[in-house]
This record gives structure tokens, sequence and C-alpha cells, in this order.
């Protein structure tokens, strides 16, 4: 037990760059996530470009618990490109 006894405690500054150093680990991480996630939803797209409108419209109103949120992603940002509000894209579900 001794070492414990003979250990320097922090200074501000080394509390200070630990912190930053958290931060800035969380925020790599963050990124990293967020790029995989735009990476996903490119993908999806490119899968779904040439679908039907009922097709999309019908992956985007899928409430099932397994849907793919990054699917949905992709699929309303295509029928929004094609003029869809979100409004009308709830709407088309209840009538398809």
């Amino acid at each position: 037990m001794e070492d414990a006894e003979h250990t320097t405690p922090l200074t501000r500054k080394d509390k200070t760059m630990g912190f930053w150093d958290t931060v800035f680990k969380v925020g790599k991480e963050v990124f990293s996530e967020a790029a995989d996630t735009t990476k996903q939803v490119s993908s999806h797209a490119k899968e779904l470009k040439n679908a039907s409108d009922d097709k999309l419209l019908r992956i985007v109103n899928n409430s099932s618990w397994n849907a793919d949120g990054k699917e949905k992603m992709a699929a309303k940002g295509i029928l929004r490109k094609r003029g869809y509000s979100e409004r009308e894209m709830s709407d088309k579900a209840k009538h398809t």
C-alpha cells in the first residue's frame, strides 16, 4: 500500500486534458457511427432508386418491429425527391 500513499494527485491541467481526451474519443465514435449509417442509407437508396412509389410507400409505412430504419430513411428520401410530402406519404399508406 505504500505506492498508493505516494501517488500524486491529479492537477487541474491533468483533469482538463482527461476531459478533452474523453470528449475527443466520444466525438470520434459518434462521427464514425454517423458515417457508417450514411453509407448504409446510401446503399439502400441505390437499391431502391428504381422501385415503384407503391413499394417505397410500403417500406416507409411498414410498422413491424424488425423494419430496417435505414431502408425507411432511404425510401423517404426517394419519395421526397419524387415530390411527396410527409403527409402524402402517410395518407397514401391509408389508401393502399
